[in-house]
């Protein structure tokens, strides 16, 4: 080999550049090879359905790799897929129950190394043992169960067992900076479990005027505060599917605060009353709920476990999270989304913290600190490639919101769900089989700390 081109060739292997191609998922290609990675095994699943290998002759597992081969080489060809990541997607596709009789097998076990893993066997052979649990999931691809479910195919994205049913109501209180004035919270949305079936509201992704599901409960309450110029039903990606897992999720309006009062909500003036006045409106709201309970005449009677209640909130209504924990000895958890925290913000409860490692609009390293001075046990999620409107239906083009340079929307909205609803099945449920999904090593995603 001659000198110059030896030495070229070493310079160019030795480069970060050079180096950060050689591995998938990582360094600034890791958001990129995620999503060629998904759009992959859509690509395959379109080509090769899963569903059409029987295991007959010519529909086996192997005739599946081999399908599924072909389609790796061609995303490969037409740069769909780093050839860095080649190694990655091979063993997903043969990780499938595809042309197999075989089930994906996920696997828990909390003292390995990588605790949450999953393998293609027989049904029967799918089985806790003393140092693990296994779980016979539904799942196709074992990528899945150990991604989404961490090993117990309890998928965070998906409907819990429960209809979602929303009423729409208005209450009205007294104001906190004007006492002989009424505060009219109109339009105060509440999601609650249903067993109804009917039309699906789009707005609210929820079935309005549904029946409370009587059969079962009493269901844990999570009180929802939205964001500065915001809105109740801003979060419904995360609000409606609560229901369905069996909450009862209440988000008042907070007057002077909303969309509707566009442009003075942002001014000075109604974020000093704002920060008065939110406290007090999810207090109240609390207290509605909890005397519907206490009614006969109610649909909600007998149905409110006043012992698990949750405080949450975007932005604003992050720092109202904050606020009413420290008030309120009926909150038993938190869970504070990209907050605006102050220089006191802390909880005392069993918390969930989630920022976007972007977030252009909130102070990140305020809610570090006040994340540090929380009392554990707690938990912080930053969710990668994320800015400040992750935790929202909509956003605001800009930095927090530029794919395909930051996540789409929908893609963090299932971030979001990753961490919170295991959270509160955790807490507020206190269902111990979503607690793998806490404790699993998070994937390229995030970056969790953690202090039980």
């Amino acid at each position: 080999m001659r000198p110059i081109l030896a030495l070229s060739i070493l310079i160019s292997l030795s480069s970060p550049l050079a180096a950060a191609a050689q591995s998938c998922l990582e360094g600034t290609a890791r958001l990129s090879d995620q999503r060629d990675l998904r759009e992959l095994a859509a690509a395959i699943e379109t080509i090769c359905p899963c569903s059409s290998f029987t295991g007959a002759q010519g529909l086996t597992h192997a005739a599946y790799i081999s399908c599924a081969k072909q389609a790796r080489s061609d995303a490969e060809l037409a740069g769909d897929l780093r050839p860095e990541c080649r190694r990655q997607a091979t063993k997903a596709l043969r990780a499938t129950t595809c042309g197999t009789s075989k089930v994906a097998c996920g696997r828990f076990k909390a003292t390995a190394r990588s605790p949450a893993s999953c393998r293609v066997k027989p049904a029967d052979r799918c089985a806790d043992r003393p140092s693990f649990q296994e779980s016979a999931c539904s799942a196709t691809h074992c990528s899945d169960v150990t991604e989404w479910t961490a090993g117990t195919c309890l998928d965070p994205r998906a409907p819990g067992p429960y209809g979602a049913g929303i009423r729409v109501v208005t209450y009205t209180k007294p104001s906190v900076v004007n006492p002989a004035m009424d505060r009219v919270l109109a339009n105060t949305l509440i999601w609650y479990p249903t067993a109804d079936t009917g039309t699906i509201n789009s707005g609210y992704n929820a079935i309005v005027d549904a029946s409370v599901d009587g059969a079962h409960g009493p269901y844990p309450v999570v009180l929802f505060s939205h964001g500065s110029c915001g809105f109740p039903g801003q979060s419904v990606f995360l609000t409606s599917l609560l229901a369905t897992h069996g909450f009862i999720v209440i988000a008042p309006p907070h007057p002077g605060n909303t969309i509707g009062d566009f442009p003075s909500c942002g001014s000075f003036q109604a974020q000093v009353s704002s920060a008065q006045e939110r406290p007090q409106d999810m207090i109240f709201v609390l207290d509605q709920i909890l005397a519907a309970d206490a009614d006969s005449g109610s649909d909600f009677f007998g149905l409110v476990d006043e012992t698990a209640i949750a405080m949450t909130g975007h932005s604003f209504g992050g720092l109202t999270t904050y606020l009413v924990q420290a008030i309120e000895p009926r909150v038993t958890a938190a869970m504070p989304m990209a907050p605006a925290a102050g220089p006191a913000s802390m909880l005392t409860v069993p918390s969930l913290t989630m920022i976007g490692e972007i977030d252009s609009v909130v102070n990140n390293t305020a809610t570090r600190t006040a994340y540090a001075n929380s009392v554990a046990p707690k938990r912080l999620v930053e969710i990668l490639d994320a800015g400040h409107f992750a935790f929202s239906g909509g956003c605001f083009a800009g930095p927090d919101c530029n794919p395909p340079v930051t996540l789409t929307q929908p893609e963090a909205h299932d971030a979001v769900l990753r961490y919170a609803v295991p959270f509160l099945e955790t807490t507020l449920n206190g269902d111990a089989a979503w607690e793998p999904l806490l404790e699993a090593p998070p994937s390229p995603t995030f970056v969790v700390e953690s202090e039980p």
